[in-house]
């Protein structure tokens, strides 16, 4: 107690608890005096104690009362937790600060989700009502074009009839690339409702309704098996995949693609199928890899291949709805292999 609360041993002797710092005052001394003698027993977890020169600690303090060969014996026992303290107090604060960080930067990001929100719905609704509200007029445009070419070209020279059929088909092209929007949206926001699809069925269909202008050659290799996903979602993706394998060609060239599934088992031992659509095209450069799947992402000018650089963002996009995986092998010059990877049903 001398080094605790630097009093000399003579000024201790002979001293009231509450002469020497141990308690606040006289009255709660006396109190905690009976309470010891009374239940043989008492226990402070945090007493604070003052020094001879003022200095504060903390302390815990515990204290019995028992009999000593008929002498009453009162035993103090006195732990200095100073350091404790100051460390928990510090804690405390520290926990204080980051709770209310944590509380302002969560209604932070409340608002600004909030506003996100708001801004993408009006994005939502403007680029429906665009998308919407322009085919409409690209449709006469299209219709009075047709019908000047039909009801007056003997009146035209050449050069108006090329300015017409110019018009149509850049009515014919937006009103693609609108389609193409309205298609990526509803990949986008539409409910998913997973399944069992007929890849086989699905593939040969798409297939079969293939514009026979582009002269593509298709194969199935066997009979390709069902899988786990959406076939509004999954003839998207396949669509797609098969409209580029049949464009992206040399000219001259004949699309020939060919289309195999292959059975792969994941590390939780789940059979996934592995459907490949490869072709012959001109094939990807390796600075281009990942730039294919970007929204209106055009490697080649329009006046090449015709496009809108947003059928790949639907594959992507789709793949990712359905939880399914999607890659690609391909070299330049010397085709391509995309491949989507669904759960096998």
């Amino acid at each position: 107690m001398s080094e605790l609360l630097g009093y000399q041993r003579e000024e201790l002797v002979g001293k009231e608890l509450w002469e020497i710092g141990l308690l606040k005052d006289e009255a709660a001394s006396r109190a905690a005096f009976r309470e010891l003698q009374r239940n043989c027993f008492i226990r402070y977890e945090d007493l604070p104690l003052q020094t001879k020169a003022g200095k504060r600690h903390e302390v815990e303090f515990v204290s019995n009362l028992y009999d000593e060969e008929g002498r009453n014996v009162i035993q103090c026992n006195i732990r200095d937790i100073t350091e404790r303290k100051r460390t928990e107090d510090v804690l405390r604060r520290t926990k204080e600060t980051l709770a209310h960080q944590a509380a302002e930067q969560e209604r932070l990001l409340a608002e600004r989700t909030a506003r996100l929100r708001e801004m993408v719905g009006e994005l939502e609704a403007f680029s429906y009502c665009v998308s919407h509200d322009m085919r409409s007029p690209l449709r006469s445009m299209q219709g009075f074009a047709q019908s000047l070419l039909d009801d007056y070209s003997a009146k035209l020279d050449e050069q108006a009839i090329n300015y017409l059929q110019q018009i149509m088909r850049s009515a014919t092209r937006l009103d693609r690339l609108i389609q193409d929007v309205l298609s990526y949206r509803s990949v986008l926001h539409a409910p998913i409702v997973m399944a069992p699809v007929d890849s086989d069925r699905l593939m040969r269909d798409l297939i079969q309704t293939y514009p026979n202008g582009h002269k593509a050659e298709f194969s199935i290799e066997g009979t390709l098996p069902k899988v786990m996903g959406n076939e509004a979602f999954l003839t998207q993706c396949f669509s797609n995949l098969l409209s580029n394998a049949a464009k992206f060609v040399s000219p001259g060239t004949t699309p020939h693609i060919e289309i195999r599934a292959e059975d792969r088992i994941n590390v939780n031992r789940e059979t996934h199928v592995r459907i490949w659509i490869e072709d012959n095209g001109i094939g990807i450069a390796s600075e281009d890899r990942e730039r294919i799947f970007g929204m209106f992402e055009r490697l080649h000018p329009a006046t090449e291949y015709e496009g809108t650089g947003i059928g790949l963002a639907i594959v992507r996009k789709a793949a990712e709805r359905m939880r399914a995986q999607l890659g690609f092998e391909s070299e330049l010059g010397k085709g391509s292999r995309f491949w989507i990877q669904l759960q096998k049903a």
